[in-house]
């Protein structure tokens, strides 16, 4: 920016022709003196002499110059925008009092590289904040639903890192808490337990929302989910699941009841046992229909041991051979209801599991880590899940949120899993899953894949540098990624949305998420075993002598 030297000269007092009160009084002085000198050099004879400037007119004089001083400079301030009562270095850099070259028209284009220096900020500021950006202090701003069809094209997120690094504190918060206030609905499966509240730790958070959490438990005092339940699509030609027609609607009963026999015989069945499975589920659903019930994997169990005769000769079989393919599998299913899955599926849905408005959590954590019952509970929630969202009329945005999500990434119910997966965009459905490695996760999985295709990953430290690496070469990161891996700090993790390059984010909480997110309590409990006289005398043993 720059100006003329006449509006400088104009618009600056100092720049004018003014003069300063010691110039004035200079000026005054010397005129006195002047007068002086004349006045001894005149004759005294006919003249009178002059008498000299006393200080009281100097001081008028000097008055009256600093008014008409004031007049012009005020005159000439008028006629310009830029002035000032006095002299200003910053608007002496500026070319006000000074004389300066004339400016050089440029473009807000061609200016940009003046501002190379300053990063910008690496999400948009449309979505939900998950915390700031530890390179540039920018906000990150990130939502699935949001962000897709813009920056990614999958809603599904996956959280991958080393036990207590912060991914469960991430999908408390930025998984379900926010998401909450956007109105929208969240499903949690809850593994993990925790002692001191007695469940699954998103308990406490669910309290505090007026939830409660829906148990399964083995042998019964739990809820119950039927795998044949109406609400799960009962499509009887679901052996065509391999057409492209089939995989635009999720997993429905056929493939339940198939990953559970595979399940049970620890195998996958053959064609003669698979026959035999899919009759019998036919002949279970016509059986409960006619008798008014509903129908539920003991209908399958009964119809294996007694196949209809009609729908055998349907198939040119004999009942003998019907029931000689079906043995196995019905042997088998009968000891996982009686024994594995006791209390869990082998009956009516309760009446409790159905989708709340807000949150809802299917507390899975006192079922054991070991055999089929949590893997199998698990995608049978979910399928359940997938086809309720199916039939809503209008799709309201979901999140599943699915810790130790690697019991469903194994055996035949990784194919149940993945179908639903692939379905996410069109059932308005955010898949977001929990692994603590990659090696948790069997190679010949359809899991990997279904990670390949996450749209959002969230990597946590890996204390092992083999797992830092199977992360940098499962999602192409840039070489060197694996390092950084290792060196992360609790708290903060690798945000990569779809195909962008990652970068380090610092999640951040409010007190009352800290408090809801808390999952130490029993690690940092202070208690102490208080041994008093009456305690310790309470149970004495009684020593019988001999």
């Amino acid at each position: 920016m720059s100006t003329t030297n006449e509006t400088k000269r104009l618009s600056l007092p100092w720049a004018a022709a003014s003069k300063s009160k010691r110039t004035i009084r200079a000026q005054a002085r010397a005129g006195k003196l002047e007068l002086e000198a004349a006045a001894a050099d005149t004759p005294a004879e006919g003249l009178s002499r002059r008498k000299p400037l006393t200080k009281k007119v100097v001081k008028r004089a000097e008055k009256k110059e600093a008014r008409e001083r004031e007049l012009v400079e005020a005159k000439a301030n008028a006629q310009t925008r830029w002035h000032h009562e006095r002299k200003w270095a910053f608007a002496s850099k500026l070319g006000f009092y000074d004389p300066a070259a004339p400016g050089v028209a440029s473009s807000t284009r061609q200016m940009e590289f003046s501002h190379m220096a300053i990063a910008s900020p690496p999400t948009s500021h449309r979505g939900l904040v998950f915390g700031v950006d530890a390179g540039s202090g920018w906000m990150i701003v990130h939502d699935p639903f949001t962000a897709y069809g813009d920056t990614l094209e999958s809603p599904n997120v996956c959280y991958i890192g080393d036990l207590g690094q912060g991914k469960s504190s991430a999908m408390k918060t930025w998984g379900v808490l926010r998401q909450l206030i956007l109105g929208r609905r969240v499903v949690v499966i809850d593994k993990k337990y925790q002692k001191d509240v007695g469940g699954g730790e998103y308990t406490p958070l669910a309290r505090k929302l007026g939830v409660a959490p829906v148990r399964f438990s083995i042998g019964g005092g739990g809820s119950r989910i039927n795998i044949l339940d109406p609400r799960i699509a009962a499509r009887l030609n679901e052996e065509t699941h391999d057409s492209a027609e089939a995989f635009r609607t999720p997993a429905g009963q056929s493939m339940l009841v198939r990953a559970v026999m595979e399940e049970a015989l620890r195998r996958p069945m053959t064609p003669k046992e698979g026959k035999a499975v899919r009759m019998a589920h036919r002949q279970a659903l016509t059986d409960a229909k006619k008798a008014g019930e509903v129908a539920h994997i003991g209908h399958v169990l009964r119809a294996l041991y007694a196949p209809n005769e009609a729908a055998a000769k349907a198939t040119n079989l004999t009942l003998e051979e019907l029931r000689e393919w079906g043995q196995d599998p019905a042997f088998e299913l009968e000891r996982m209801i009686e024994d594995d899955l006791a209390g869990l599926i082998d009956g009516e849905t309760s009446a409790d599991i159905q989708l709340n408005a807000g949150l809802t959590v299917f507390d899975v954590s006192l079922l054991p880590e070991d055999g089929p019952a949590l893997p199998i509970v698990m995608t049978i929630i979910n399928t359940w899940l997938a086809n309720t969202l199916y039939r809503q009329e209008e799709a309201v945005p979901t999140i599943l949120l699915i810790e130790e999500a690697w019991h469903t990434v194994q055996g035949s119910v990784a194919t149940v899993t993945r179908r639903n997966t692939k379905l996410s965009r069109a059932l308005s459905l955010s898949c977001q899953f929990a692994f603590h490695h990659i090696s948790d996760i069997p190679p010949d999985s359809p899991a990997i894949s279904m990670l390949k295709e996450c749209g959002t990953v969230l990597l946590y430290k890996q204390q092992k540098s083999a797992d830092a690496l199977a992360c940098e070469e499962m999602f192409t990161l840039p070489l060197g990624t694996a390092e950084v891996i290792t060196k992360l700090v609790k708290g903060t993790c690798l945000f990569k949305i779809d195909q962008y390059d990652p970068f380090e984010a610092i999640h951040v909480r409010s007190p009352l998420e800290v408090e809801l997110t808390d999952t130490d309590g029993a690690m940092k409990s202070t208690s102490t075993i208080a041994f008093t006289e009456e305690s310790s005398t309470d149970k004495v043993m009684e020593v019988i002598p001999a």
